[in-house]
């Protein structure tokens, strides 16, 4: 029963292959579930105000580049 309460609570997100490499070698890297990784990192970017402006700033700048 916990197993299918699992995959139940799961999504699935789109990322680009480079993107989810890195995610991936990281997290391997570190002995971690890639799931692990990505939720931790979604808490420390709400926790931290200054971080999550960079990473606002970073995708704003990384959209305008793919738009030009």
């Amino acid at each position: 029963m916990a197993a299918d309460k699992s995959k139940i609570d799961r999504k699935k997100i789109a990322v680009e292959e480079p993107t989810y490499d890195q995610l991936k070698n990281f997290s391997r890297f570190n002995g971690l579930k890639t799931r692990t990784v990505m939720a931790a990192m979604v808490d420390i970017v709400l926790q931290d105000e200054l971080l999550s402006r960079r990473v606002i700033d970073l995708c704003v700048a990384r959209d305008s580049d793919e738009v030009n």
